[in-house]
C-alpha cells in the first residue's frame, strides 16, 4: 500500500535558507568598504581645516619657544617643528579617508600622525586629538577596536617617554594623560554603540528567523490540511467513479450508490475547503479543519467499505486519549484506508486501536490486493503527512510492507499532546 498523491507538507527547511545578501547585511559595518563613509569625509574635512589652521597660527608663536620647551637654544627649531606638526595634522586628517578601506593600517597611521602633532608642538590644546577621535570611531565601526586601543596606549607611552627624554614641562604629562582619557571615553562609547547595534541586528535576525519558521509551519499546516481534505476526497471520488463505471451496466443500483457517495464526498470536501478559506481570510474561527473524535471512525469505515474493501474495526482504546490525539488517529486511519482502497482493491483491512503501557496505538493492516491490479500512479506524500502529523504530538509512525500487505502503525505517548 503506497501513499496517496497530494500537496507536500515538508517546508521547514525553507525557514533555514539564508540569501547571501541576508548573511552579509549584519556584518556590513565590519567589512572593508572601497569608498569612505560620510563620517570619514566629514571628519577629514573638519580635522584638516581646524588642525591645519591652528598649526599655521602657531608658527607665529616662535617667541614662546623657550617658555615652552625649557631647553636652551631650541628657539630656532620651533618654526620647523610647527611646520612638521602641520604636515602631521594634515596626514592624520586625510588618513581618515582610508580607514573604511584599510581599518588597521589607516588607524595606525592616524594614531602616529596625531601623536606627532602634540609631540612636535607641545602647546595645549592637543589638536591632533580631533582626527584621532574620528579615527577611533571609524576603527570601531570597521571591527578594528583592538588597534584603536593599541594606538591610545602607544600614544601615551611615546609621549611620556619623549617628555622624560627632552625635559619638557611636567604639566604636559597631565595634558597628555587627559587627552588619552578623553580618547578612551570615545573608544568606550563607540564600542558600546557598536555592541548595541550588533545586539539589535541579532534580535532582528532572530525575529526574521522566527517569522520564517512560523510561516513555514503555517505552510506545512495548510499543506497537511489540504492534503487531508483534497487528497482523501479526490482519491475516494476516483475509486467510486471506477466502481460506478465498472457496475453501470451489470449492477446499476450499486453504480447509483457509488455516484451518491461521490456527491456526498465532493459536497463535504467543498464545505471543508470553504471553512479553510474562511479561517485563512479571518472570516471564521477555529482550526483549519475541525478536530474529529474517534466516534467518526464508524463513518470512515463505512466510506472505505463503499470503496470496495472489507474493513474490521477493533476499538479497545480506553480510556480515550486527548482530543488532539484522537483527531490525529482519525486522520491517519482515514488516509491509510484510502491508500488501501487505491492500491489494494478488494483487500481486507484490520483497524485496531489499543493502549500499550502509557501510549495510544493505532494500527491499519491490510492483506494485500484481492486480485492482481495495476499499480496506482503517483508517488504522493501521504505517508510523509501521516508521519508529520504523529510527530507534531510527540508520536511516531511506522509504515511498510507486512506479509503480502501493508501496515501503518502510529504510537502516541500518553501526555504528549
Amino acid at each position: 500500500m503506497a501513499e496517496t498523491t497530494g500537496l507536500p507538507g515538508e517546508a521547514a527547511s525553507a525557514s533555514r535558507e539564508r540569501t547571501p545578501a541576508a548573511r552579509r547585511a549584519g556584518y556590513a559595518d565590519a567589512m572593508p568598504h572601497p569608498r569612505p563613509s560620510r563620517l570619514a569625509v566629514l571628519g577629514a574635512i573638519l580635522s584638516f581645516v581646524l588642525v591645519t589652521g591652528a598649526g599655521i597660527g602657531r608658527v607665529a608663536l616662535v617667541a614662546r619657544a623657550d617658555a615652552t620647551w625649557h631647553v636652551p637654544g631650541v628657539a630656532h627649531l620651533v618654526p620647523g617643528l610647527a611646520a612638521a606638526s602641520i604636515v602631521a595634522g594634515a596626514v592624520a586628517s586625510l588618513g581618515l579617508l582610508a580607514i573604511d578601506r584599510w581599518p588597521r593600517a589607516a588607524t595606525v597611521v592616524v594614531a602616529v600622525a596625531a601623536t606627532a602633532t602634540w609631540i612636535l608642538v607641545p602647546w595645549p590644546p592637543p589638536l591632533g586629538a580631533l582626527p584621532y577621535a574620528f579615527a577611533i570611531v571609524l576603527a570601531v565601526r570597521r571591527g578594528a577596536a583592538t588597534w584603536a586601543v593599541a594606538g591610545i596606549v602607544g600614544s601615551l607611552t611615546v609621549t611620556v617617554a619623549t617628555i622624560a627624554v627632552t625635559g619638557l614641562s611636567r604639566g604636559w604629562i597631565v595634558g597628555t594623560v587627559m587627552t588619552c582619557v578623553a580618547l578612551t571615553i570615545v573608544l568606550v562609547i563607540s564600542t558600546a554603540r557598536r555592541a548595541r547595534r550588533e545586539q539589535e541586528r541579532i534580535a532582528r535576525e532572530q525575529a526574521d528567523e522566527q517569522a520564517r519558521t512560523r510561516h513555514a509551519r503555517e505552510r506545512e499546516a495548510m499543506a497537511r490540511e489540504l492534503h487531508d481534505v483534497l487528497a482523501h476526497s479526490l482519491s475516494s471520488i476516483s475509486v467510486q467513479a471506477g466502481v460506478a463505471l465498472h457496475l453501470a451496466d451489470r449492477e446499476p443500483a450499486r453504480a447509483t450508490e457509488a455516484l451518491a457517495t461521490i456527491r456526498d464526498t465532493s459536497r463535504q470536501a467543498l464545505d471543508d475547503v470553504r471553512h479553510m478559506l474562511g479561517v485563512l481570510r479571518g472570516e471564521a474561527d477555529g482550526p483549519l479543519v475541525p478536530e474529529a473524535s474517534l466516534d467518526a471512525l464508524d463513518a470512515i469505515v463505512a466510506s472505505a467499505t463503499s470503496m470496495g474493501i472489507r474493513v474490521e474495526l477493533e476499538d479497545a482504546l480506553q480510556p480515550r486519549p486527548s482530543t488532539a490525539i484522537q483527531s490525529a488517529i482519525v486522520r491517519i486511519v482515514r488516509e491509510a484506508l484510502t491508500n488501501a482502497a487505491r492500491h489494494a482493491p478488494g483487500t481486507h483491512v484490520t483497524v485496531s486501536l489499543a493502549r500499550e503501557s502509557d501510549a495510544a496505538r493505532a494500527a491499519v493492516v491490510d492483506d494485500g490486493p484481492a486480485t492482481a491490479s495495476p499499480p496506482s500512479p503517483g508517488a504522493g506524500t501521504g505517508i510523509l503527512g501521516m508521519r508529520e502529523r504523529a510527530a507534531l504530538l510527540g508520536g511516531t509512525l511506522d509504515a511498510g510492507p507486512r506479509g503480502h500487505g501493508f501496515a501503518v502503525v502510529a504510537t502516541f505517548p500518553e501526555g504528549a499532546a
